[in-house]
């Protein structure tokens, strides 16, 4: 996680300004009500961002990992949190308070260029996804996704976390997508390695 080690050098301002959050699976975090005021780190378990439709339907925007972090971008922005962030299993957060996040700025630059670092990738992935949500054909789509994944990578094996990330970062539905992906196999474009890797056959298709 970007700034795991330069909080161990601030236990101090963590103990002051931070707190551990212990929640349980299918728990809600933060809800649109809330103003974002804080960074939440998690420290253990998994997380979703979600969005419910008028019929109660859940909609996954996102998982959230142990060792990844979400708030960056909007802590000092006065909106709420745009969607709600759910417990997918049991987990621990810390969560760092507006207050504490300035003072890690002023205390600890190497915080500070790190911090604006991870907001900028943040960023780059989201103006790619923009990228790939134009494009119209699913198939297309996946390529693209599996195109940034190569350039990223720089390996002709590319590690993907789950066929449902895909999924929901293409806005599909993961049934869709691994249909799409044993077509590109079919069509000698890639090879499934395992549930988490593919490789490069036709390089024509990625660069």
């Amino acid at each position: 996680m970007f700034f795991q080690n330069i909080l161990k050098e601030n236990k101090k301002i963590l103990e002051k300004y931070g707190r551990i959050i212990n929640i349980k699976r299918n728990d809600i975090l933060h809800s649109p009500n809330e103003e974002l005021r804080q960074v939440s780190i998690i420290i253990k378990g998994k997380l979703k961002v979600v969005k419910y439709t008028p019929d109660g339907y859940e909609q996954v925007l996102k998982y959230l990992n142990e060792n990844e972090s979400f708030g960056e971008g909007l802590i000092f922005s006065g909106e709420n949190y745009p969607s709600y962030i759910v417990s997918e299993e049991d987990a621990s957060v810390l969560e760092i308070s507006r207050e504490g996040v300035l003072k890690l700025f002023r205390e600890n630059e190497n915080f500070l260029v790190l911090y604006l670092n991870e907001i900028s990738k943040k960023l780059l992935n989201l103006s790619n996804i923009v990228d790939i949500l134009i494009i119209k054909s699913v198939k297309e789509r996946i390529i693209k996704y599996l195109s940034l994944l190569y350039k990223q990578q720089k390996s002709e094996t590319i590690y993907f976390k789950s066929k449902q990330k895909i999924a929901n970062d293409i806005g599909s539905v993961r049934e869709v997508v691994s249909r799409k992906i044993s077509e590109l196999e079919k069509e000698g474009i890639i090879k499934i390695l395992d549930k988490n890797h593919i490789k490069i056959v036709d390089k024509s298709f990625f660069e």
